[in-house]
């Protein structure tokens, strides 16, 4: 399925699959009789979690003795890397219940189910009441780089995103099912245009034109929010994620406590579950209005913290240090332990990225392992963007994280060409002399020889205009070669290229005058 209006963007922020609905009997009696739920994934134990959450790139110790140039690019690999901790299993449990419980006083297969939907999309921003709503909500803070965003998405991912209902028991059932809808807060912080990116995203996901029907033209927030409300009961939504929530702190005047009611009544009045996600910069909207306006949801919040330095950091550390991609591997010790955390704080994406340039500094340098030095100048180069936040941390101050601007995450590209380019130099210039030498006839030239060797070895206390340039030796049956030659011989130039043939006495070629 595609966006149905070719000059709208893509506004999806992560993009799941589309599934036939296959129907499975469920063991909790709530949850029987219900297609919306009955058609969803097995409830995974703690070793299902595991398994679908992990991800391990694959690795091989014989990656070690590659060129370094092929390396710089395995050292990549490690981006990928993905291992669940504590915070991940009690995630996946909170989404698989939350989803759940929300449909259940959402059954399609109930009578009366497209008139309660009417009902509750009429009950919205009214003082009437409204249908029983099972959904909880719940909002995820923490700092930027503990992996929120990542976590969530490969959460998402264990559920196909849109369901195809075809026939149910036996009769015609013909719906189109959301899962799960994921978005970023607009930047700006207005409702506007979160009701606008809803819509786009919908059509992008499903091929409608609910973007031209219900959002074209100049349409008010009073008008987009029971139009978007109605879409997502029209497609029972499981879930709507608001990501990057922090941007509510921008909105204009009033404009922060308005939306924070509307997913207040999304949850209460549609029964639709809505999650938020932000950095600590958006802790005192979500913990004070937020939290007070939907008491009794049974969801608790979820403060996202950095991994504290105990035996969560040290298997995370443990199953990373596998991907060591330097010749000569170090095992892991409690002081290079100590000095990753030291400079990432236990940030998971800033121990993974300073891990990976830590590798591709000892790659460049030539030394080859990875030792407390390197990780410590790595961070130096790597993390001069973050370190506000990591300040705050070792002093432990939360005030100062809740003010502090998100922190950019770390861009390898510029390190990783960086390095090439150091890597490659002396290469190219070795190839570029390959080149030259055979096309003269397989001799390499002295000023790419010259080239070459003064490249490779720089001097750190020789100043460049004394460098003496080492002599090429002269081409054996050249003239400088037999002059040579011929002054071992105790011969002028004269005499010795004479004596080779190659001066002869202009009369011989001189016609005689009869």
């Amino acid at each position: 399925m595609m966006n149905s209006n070719p000059h709208i963007p893509s506004l999806l922020v992560s993009r799941g699959r589309v599934e036939q609905a296959n129907y499975h009997d469920s063991e909790i009696p709530n949850y029987q009789g219900n297609p919306l739920i009955e058609t969803l994934p097995p409830i995974l134990n703690q070793d299902g979690t595991a398994a679908r959450l992990a991800h391990f790139p694959e690795y091989d110790e014989g990656h070690r003795s590659m060129p370094a140039h092929l390396r710089l690019h395995l050292i990549q690999n490690a981006l990928q890397f993905f291992v669940p901790l504590p915070v991940h299993f009690d995630l996946e449990q909170r989404f698989s219940r939350m989803i759940r419980i929300g449909y259940q006083a959402r059954n399609p297969a109930l009578q009366g189910f497209w008139s309660d939907v009417n009902a509750r999309v009429q009950a919205l921003g009214t003082t009437q009441s409204s249908p029983r709503s099972t959904a909880t909500g719940f909002t995820i803070v923490g700092i930027s780089g503990v992996g929120k965003t990542t976590s969530i998405e490969a959460i998402l991912s264990l559920y196909p995103q849109v369901i195809i209902h075809n026939r149910y028991h036996e009769r015609d059932f013909s719906f189109t099912q959301i899962v799960w809808l994921k978005l970023d807060c607009p930047f700006d912080g207005s409702i506007k245009g979160l009701c606008l990116n809803f819509f786009q995203a919908v059509d992008d996901l499903l091929g409608t034109r609910y973007y031209d029907n219900y959002a074209s033209g100049r349409k008010t927030v009073d008008e987009l929010l029971p139009r978007m409300a109605k879409v997502a009961s029209l497609h029972s939504i499981g879930v709507l994620v608001i990501d990057e929530i922090q941007h509510l702190s921008q909105a204009k005047s009033g404009g922060s406590s308005k939306m924070l009611n509307f997913f207040v009544q999304l949850i209460n009045t549609i029964g639709l579950p809505v999650v938020l996600v932000g950095t600590y910069k958006a802790m005192s909207v979500l913990c004070g209005e937020f939290r007070q306006t939907r008491r009794g949801t049974g969801q608790g919040d979820l403060v996202w913290d950095r991994m504290k330095k105990d035996e969560t950091w040290d298997w995370f550390l443990e199953c990373l240090w596998e991907y060591q991609y330097v010749n000569k591997p170090s095992p892991l010790n409690s002081m290079l332990s100590a000095a990753l955390y030291d400079v990432t704080q236990g940030i998971t994406d800033f121990a993974i990225k300073v891990y990976m340039l830590a590798q591709i500094r000892a790659i460049v340098d030539k030394d080859e392992i990875v030792t407390e030095r390197n990780i410590r100048l790595a961070a130096e180069e790597g993390l001069r963007m973050a370190n506000p936040i990591l300040t705050a941390l070792r002093n432990n101050d939360i005030r100062i994280l809740s003010t502090v601007e998100d922190v950019h995450p770390v861009d390898l590209t510029s390190f990783l060409e960086e390095a090439q380019g150091k890597l490659n130099k002396a290469e190219q210039l070795r190839a570029l002399a390959r080149m030259r030498a055979a096309a003269n006839g397989g001799q390499i030239l002295q000023s790419d020889s010259t080239a070459v060797i003064e490249s490779e070895v720089p001097s750190a206390t020789t100043p460049k205009a004394s460098r003496k340039r080492k002599k090429a030796a002269p081409l054996e049956g050249s003239l400088p070669e037999i002059a040579a030659r011929g002054e071992k011989q105790q011969l002028t130039a004269y005499d010795a290229l004479y004596q080779a043939g190659l001066i002869r006495s202009a009369n011989e070629y001189l016609e005689e005058v009869s």
